[in-house]
């Protein structure tokens, strides 16, 4: 059934209306006559709907007369049909081949960077080293390094990330990151250094596995103590230095304090706005207004980037970028004492949070709240942790000779 389809298709065919009195005659003497009607549909009232070859059908005619019923084409179908269609418009076809061929060489470069993140200010510094990894736009995606060389270039060239990665998605190249602190910096194991205190604590335990411990379990220490030492005394009185090596733990207090409001501010549409607008050309961006004046007292931002693509991912690099500002009417929803000292400690949980090394174990917190007028709480939040506070700098000292 599907090869004849086929062989149809190729060959060419209509699809005929038959009416008139004597239809099964006319169906006996075409097949008498080795007219082959395919695909006949039931009688209706205004007669039978068939499908007839080209060849077939200029064989029809004495047929017709003979019998007295009339045909009507309802349809042309075929592969003959699209050819001679097709030969009227050359130039559709030659656009059409051109499109394709434009799409399928443009689909390996890059057209498009989104930058995403926690941190606008950040952003400027990650797209610069970015661009060192070579995406950028018109880049050829062949040529680009491995993800995890990108992300290696993209960390030693930008402070305070914690994670980053790049995504290629069809045209588009989308490279995300965390802001975090950072671990220590390791020094090179061929060097001497020392380990000191990264921040102030209690020592809960150390172990040195290379070098010599200047601290002792439950001994305070500050930032900048020297914890294990590198150099280290010879019984010849002279000395050596070595890499030190060895882990430190320490009970750390961590402190914030701030003050948080009674109330919520409930912002209400007046529902009028003011739309700006840039047209976005690759990398190039025009303004298509004047001036970006905004005479609302109170107002949102809303942003939002429309970007050209061809199906999912084939993105052109043309798109508009619209900046709304909407007038809102703001007022201030009263929220009890309790509501305010929880999201007064939230928020400074996640400050605290940003500051910790990684694997740091929380031991006890403690919040304290005061009510210092009719709207303000003052929030203080204290967290103790076990964490590792050592740190390793380098010894500089031209006259100490390395260990082998």
């Amino acid at each position: 059934m599907f090869f004849n389809k086929i062989f149809h298709f190729v060959k060419g065919y209509v699809i005929i209306e038959i009416t008139g009195f004597y239809i099964e005659r006319f169906l006996y003497i075409c097949a008498k006559r080795g007219i082959k009607l395919f695909s006949i549909g039931k009688r209706t009232e205004n007669g039978v709907a068939a499908c007839i070859s080209i060849s077939d059908f200029y064989r029809v005619r004495p047929v017709r007369f003979k019998t007295g019923t009339h045909i009507r084409i309802i349809k042309k179908c075929g592969l003959p049909f699209l050819i001679k269609q097709f030969k009227k418009r050359s130039f559709l076809i030659i656009g059409l081949l051109l499109v394709a061929i434009v799409m399928f060489i443009s689909s390996n470069f890059i057209w498009s960077v989104e930058i995403r993140g926690d941190n606008d200010d950040l952003s400027h510094s990650v797209a610069a080293a970015v661009r060192k990894t070579g995406v950028h736009i018109g880049a050829y995606k062949p040529s680009l390094m491995e993800g995890e060389s990108m992300k290696s270039i993209i960390l030693n060239n930008t402070e305070n990330l914690v994670w980053a990665w790049v995504y290629i998605n069809g045209t588009k190249a989308v490279v995300e990151y965390k802001e975090g602190i950072l671990p220590p910096k390791v020094v090179d194991k061929s060097s001497p250094c020392d380990i000191v205190a990264r921040r102030d604590g209690l020592i809960v335990s150390i172990v040195e596995k290379s070098g010599r411990a200047r601290v002792m379990k439950n001994d305070t220490v500050e930032k900048g103590d020297l914890l294990i030492a590198g150099t280290i005394d010879m019984s010849s009185g002279d000395y050596k230095t070595v890499h030190a090596i060895g882990d430190v733990y320490a009970y750390t207090w961590h402190e914030k304090s701030g003050e948080y409001k009674m109330y919520e501010d409930i912002n209400t549409p007046t529902g009028k706005e003011k739309k700006f607008r840039t047209f976005k050309l690759f990398s190039k961006c025009f303004d298509l207004f004047f001036k970006d004046d905004v005479n609302f007292e109170n107002y949102t931002v809303s942003e939002k980037l429309s970007e050209i693509k061809i199906g999912d991912d084939n993105y052109l690099g043309i798109g508009m970028y619209e900046k709304t500002y909407s007038e809102v009417t703001t007022k201030r929803k009263p929220i009890s004492y309790d509501i305010a000292v929880e999201k007064g400690r939230n928020d400074l949980e996640e400050k605290i949070a940003k500051e910790l090394a990684c694997g740091s174990r929380l031991t006890d917190k403690k919040v304290f709240h005061e009510q210092i007028d009719n709207e303000t709480v003052k929030v203080t939040v204290t967290m103790e942790f076990i964490e590792k506070i050592g740190e390793e700098i380098p010894i500089i000292d031209q006259n100490a000779e390395p260990e082998e």
